[in-house]
Parts: structure tokens; C-alpha cells; sequence
């Protein structure tokens, strides 16, 4: 795979893997979905160093190596703080999905310039892979025609598959563009606690997206807001749908709780889905469906590590 091509690939999934909560100062106001990743505070968690020990320093390194080797980029996925994808619409592929802004002290524009430095040198200035197409403290990169880069001092990374998406995102950051601090209800739902190293959050997705049958409950929501974090030894899922009213409210919990029965009775035998369908706890405050969950961090941690060996054992006896 051309280096090009990789390394927007691996700063997304480093995150996959804006420090802190998200910043939703950072968020353009029209806004319908938001995922923000806190890989600082993952990496302060057990299931975030053994995620980090057993997938993903092996999975970057040979990455780092390529990147290294062929741009002369220094790459180092713990460096990268936070990522944060947003967008104001839904659909598929075909379809622009928004942006991503990371958060990272990596040096990306002296990267860029010696990556042009090169090309230049290869003659290769004027139809290279990458190519600048702002100067000045906010530079504007597009790699391989169709990715933008938008860089600016203080302020995090903007990464898009459009340029017009990539500096409206821009513009929010240090133009003074509407954030989404001026729309309320959906910022004030897009919270987590200190505790939280994800956040989902996503508004209007019930009329906009197709749903499957078996989540039909999706259907019934207005908004959602799912959160993952460890805290006092524990990794806690919590899935928080708003519904049109307290009765649809009702209604949801119902078809949880029958889908939740439904599952346990046809799965006995899954001593693991038995597990989480014990520790889920299924809850409605007025107009919103609450689902809890909790585990032994220790556990997950485990899993965690049997499976990444499990893979890796795989990998090395494949002829």
C-alpha cells in the first residue's frame, strides 16, 4: 500500500484504538453525529494498556517502519491524544460523512514539507501525491487527489475527504465559524465523565439511515448516546436512546427486555453472552431508555489478551 494511503489510515485507527472530554467548542454547530476518542485516558486504564500492549504497538510498528522508509515520517501512535469524528449528515459510502480532527504533537507540517522536499528532488513536484495548496500558518495539504489536510497552529489536525468539508471544520477551529455550543440540546447530550475514554453520540439517524429489523428499537429513538470507560476496577457501558415520549419510552424497554429473554433462552449454551445479558441493566427515566452495563476490568483485559494471542498464534503457523 503507498505510504500516502497509510498514514491517514493508522492515525485513524490509533484512535481506534481534543485530550480530554469532548470538546464541543470544536464541533461545527449543524452537526448530527459526534465520536470522540480519549486515547489518553485509555491508555490510563488496564483494558487500554493491554489493548495497546498486544494489538496495537505490534500492529503500528511495522507501519511506523514503512512511513519512516518512504516519507522519512516519524510516526508514533502514542503520541496522537485524542480523535474526533463528526458530521452533519448520514449515509453511505458514496456520501461525504464528515471529518476528523486529531489531537496529536507529532510535527505533521515539517513531515509534509520534507515529503515535498522529496517529491521535488524525484521530479515529482507538480504531479506527486501530495500537494500544497495553501501556504501560510494554515496550510492546506491534499494527498492522492481526494484527502485534505488542514493544519493549524494550537488547534487540532482537520482531516476530510472534501475540501470544503475540511475548512468549514477549519473555520470552526480558528475563524470563529457557529460550534456546537450554539445548539444546546445536542451538546448537552453529547457528554461524558472523566471516567468515559468513548463517546458516541448521534441525533435524527431514525429517519435518515435504514435500520435492520433486529434493531428496530433504534427506530423508535430520536437520539442515542453510548459511553465506555473503566472506573473502580470495572469497565462500564452505558446506552442511553431518547424517545418521542415517556410511553414510547415504555414501549422500547419492552422490546429490550424480549429481545434480551429471546437471546438468553436460544443461547444457553454461550456462558459469555449469558454473562453480559446478567450484568445489563435496563432502566427508563421520562422519555429516555437507559442500558448499564459492567465488568470486571481485569476480565476484559484478559479476553482481551487470549484473543490478540490467539490471532497471533494464527498468523505465525499460516503457510
Amino acid at each position: 500500500m503507498n505510504a500516502w494511503k497509510i498514514l491517514p489510515l493508522e492515525l485513524a485507527l490509533a484512535g481506534t484504538v481534543l485530550a480530554g472530554p469532548l470538546q464541543t467548542a470544536h464541533i461545527a454547530a449543524d452537526a448530527r453525529w459526534v465520536l470522540h476518542l480519549d486515547v489518553e485516558a485509555l491508555l490510563d486504564t488496564s483494558v487500554g494498556q493491554a489493548l495497546a500492549r498486544e494489538a496495537l504497538d505490534p500492529k503500528f510498528a511495522e507501519a511506523a517502519v514503512k512511513l519512516k522508509r518512504e516519507l522519512d515520517f516519524d510516526f508514533d501512535w502514542r503520541r496522537i491524544r485524542s480523535l474526533t469524528l463528526y458530521g452533519a449528515e448520514y449515509g453511505g459510502p458514496e456520501r461525504l460523512r464528515g471529518v476528523m480532527l486529531i489531537d496529536t504533537d507529532m510535527d505533521l507540517a515539517a513531515g509534509f514539507e520534507a515529503a515535498l522536499q522529496k517529491q521535488a528532488a524525484l521530479g515529482r513536484a507538480e504531479d506527486g501525491d501530495l500537494q500544497r495548496l495553501e501556504d501560510g500558518p494554515q496550510p492546506l495539504y491534499c494527498i492522492k487527489e481526494d484527502l485534505y489536510v488542514a493544519l493549524q497552529p494550537d488547534a487540532p489536525v482537520v482531516v476530510g475527504k472534501a475540501r470544503r468539508t475540511a475548512l468549514k471544520a477549519r473555520s470552526v477551529l480558528v475563524g470563529g465559524a457557529p460550534n456546537l455550543n450554539t445548539a444546546p440540546g445536542f451538546a448537552a447530550f453529547a457528554t461524558a465523565n472523566r471516567d468515559n475514554f468513548l463517546l458516541v453520540a448521534a441525533e435524527g439517524f431514525s429517519d435518515a439511515t435504514p435500520v435492520p429489523p433486529k434493531a428496530r428499537v433504534l427506530k423508535m429513538a430520536e437520539g442515542l448516546r453510548c459511553t465506555l470507560g473503566e472506573a473502580a476496577g470495572e469497565v462500564r457501558a452505558s446506552l442511553a436512546l431518547n424517545a418521542k415520549s415517556a410511553e414510547t419510552a415504555q414501549q422500547m424497554q419492552q422490546v429490550v427486555q424480549g429481545m434480551l429473554a429471546l437471546m438468553s433462552l436460544s443461547q444457553v449454551e454461550n456462558a459469555d453472552l449469558q454473562k453480559l445479558i446478567r450484568g445489563l441493566r435496563v432502566g427508563v427515566n421520562d422519555r429516555q431508555l437507559v442500558l448499564d452495563l459492567s465488568l470486571p476490568a481485569a476480565e476484559v483485559a484478559a479476553k482481551i489478551i487470549a484473543e490478540e494471542r490467539r490471532k497471533s498464534s494464527l498468523k505465525q503457523s499460516a503457510p
